[in-house]
């Protein structure tokens, strides 16, 4: 279990995998290990949130920047 805080230090509690997914639809997103979680928790969720695209319950096309992963950005822009 992590928390994910906004920028404003907002924040919610949850598994790795839905923390990940509130991550990547975060700008300038926070993940803390809640102190019973097992070693490694919170890097795990930093790591998926970087190849999950934002507000993935939306469908269509997925084009601007904004609407993909960071991950799709840093590949786009590197080659």
């Amino acid at each position: 279990m992590v928390t994910v805080l906004d920028r404003a230090n907002a924040g919610a509690d949850g598994c790795e995998h839905h923390a990940a997914r509130m991550l990547a639809s975060l700008d300038g997103g926070r993940v803390y290990a809640l102190p019973h979680a097992a070693p490694g928790t919170a890097i795990r969720v930093f790591k998926a949130a970087d190849g999950t695209r934002p507000f993935c319950w939306l469908d269509g096309p997925r084009t601007k920047p904004s609407q993909l992963s960071r991950a799709e950005n840093r590949a786009r822009h590197s080659g």
